[in-house]
């Protein structure tokens, strides 16, 4: 009975080892992918990699218009990638391209340059909003609103006042958030020193729970502004090409540059032919990793056209450029694909799609699902911004309600969000700060 349980603990502790590393395959972006599975090839005999054509020049976005105008379509190189020539434009460009504002006030426009601007080259905003609210000559509210909003941008972490908020911000709505933060606040330097012992108490949670966690945390990514606004020459590598051609779509997923795993024939032989039993077994647990990985890309391929394909059903008009943005979560994709919304969270993670206008990140055509007080359902986010421009239109314009307030009547109403979510409803629809809604 013993000897049973051992056995079915372990399989169950190799199934979950291999279930996260399967998530981290699909989380992971298309160079991340290549060298992923160059290093197979170098630790796994039984794996043959086969390198992908490689591209001779890059796109420039100068190109990227007589290209979407299909002069050059039949000339599409395999290696889609587009350089951004000016490299503070880009990070410029990227910021606007989220916000997608389509009214702005002057002060909000200044905040932004000013924040872009005082960027470190890790991504980080040391400079306290107060200080930046004196060096403009504004409201120290106006740019805590401002900077709530960028916050919410990609790369994730961007805009952050130093490393812990970084990090913070990269694990928000993970399923293991409230025991990530608590590392990230009180023991990044046990983990430097590895004192798993010590966080492990901390936390009162097992030492192999602990090591699961420090895993997540050093897999995030500590400078956000890494390959944005470098001195070089920046590319944007899409992850997944939407093409609209002769009244079709057509869906690719960029990948065939990252090259190819087969197994070696040569090796399977001698595997065959082993009288060595202790070789056999080696041979067969490489050919085991060898089926996993391949498995594993190739859902990663399914899961993101999948996603893909569902996007575009909600978000056609808006590709095409004959309409809005759609309300769409994470859960709405995930419930139809019949998987988790955090795995369609990570195979969306800093990748990119190129549609008919140009690059747009994946993360950008998603809004975040409401939950009703009453526990009805979801409240779509064109509801709430229509309540909020009622209870904006409807204040006493001499004492106008702040974003906190906001929030709690919103609360009140059955739309529970957060005053950083007030902040970026607000500016969206071109409604200004308290102090510029204030009359007199």
């Amino acid at each position: 009975m013993e000897i049973k349980t051992g056995i079915s603990l372990q399989t169950k502790q190799q199934l979950s080892q291999l279930q996260v590393e399967s998530l981290n395959i699909l989380a992971m972006s298309m160079t991340e992918l290549k060298d992923f599975l160059q290093n197979e090839e170098i630790e796994n005999p039984l794996v043959e990699y086969t390198s992908g054509k490689e591209e001779a020049a890059p796109i420039t976005y100068k190109e990227t218009e007589r290209f979407y105008n299909g002069t050059d379509r039949d000339e599409r190189r395999e290696n889609e990638l587009y350089e951004i020539e000016d490299s503070e434009k880009s990070l410029e460009d990227l910021v606007n391209t989220q916000l997608q504002w389509e009214q702005i006030g002057e002060t909000e426009r200044k905040i932004v340059d000013f924040c872009i601007q005082s960027l470190e080259q890790s991504g980080y905003l040391m400079i306290p909003p107060k200080d930046i609210a004196k060096d403009l000559g504004v409201a120290e509210e106006q740019v805590e609103e401002v900077l709530s909003m960028l916050k919410e941008l990609e790369p994730q972490g961007l805009f952050a006042s130093g490393l812990e908020e970084c990090l913070l911000m990269q694990v928000r709505g993970m399923d293991e958030e409230e025991l990530l933060s608590d590392i990230i606040r009180n023991h990044l330097q046990d983990i430097a020193e590895g004192k798993i012992s010590t966080i492990s108490r901390g936390l009162k949670i097992s030492s192999a729970e602990v090591r699961k966690l420090i895993h997540v945390i050093k897999n995030l990514n500590p400078r956000p502004l890494n390959g944005i606004g470098g001195e070089k020459a920046q590319y944007i590598l899409p992850d997944v090409i939407l093409e609209f051609q002769d009244g079709q779509w057509n869906i690719e997923l960029n990948d065939k540059w990252t090259g190819n795993l087969q197994v070696s024939d040569f090796y399977i032989h001698m595997m065959e032919t082993a009288q060595d039993e202790e070789l056999k077994s080696y041979f067969e647990n490489k050919l085991r990793r060898a089926r996993f990985i391949m498995n594993a890309v190739e859902q990663r391929r399914t899961t993101i056209l999948g996603i893909t394909r569902e996007i575009l059903k909600r978000q056609e008009d808006y590709f095409l450029g004959k309409g809005q943005l759609k309300p769409m979560t994470l859960e709405d994709i995930g419930d139809v694909l019949e998987i988790h919304k955090s795995t369609v969270s990570r195979a969306i993670r800093d990748k990119y799609l190129r549609v008919p206008s140009g690059c747009v990140l994946f993360r950008s055509l998603f809004t975040t699902g409401i939950v009703s007080s009453d526990g009805n359902g979801d409240v779509s986010r064109n509801t709430v911004k229509t309540k909020l421009k009622e209870l904006v239109a409807a204040e006493d314009k001499k004492k106008p309600w702040s974003d906190e307030q906001l929030a709690g009547l919103l609360q009140d109403a059955g739309m529970p969000i957060s005053r950083r979510t007030v902040a970026k409803y607000r500016m969206e629809l071109g409604i200004g700060g308290v102090f510029q809604r204030k009359d007199g």
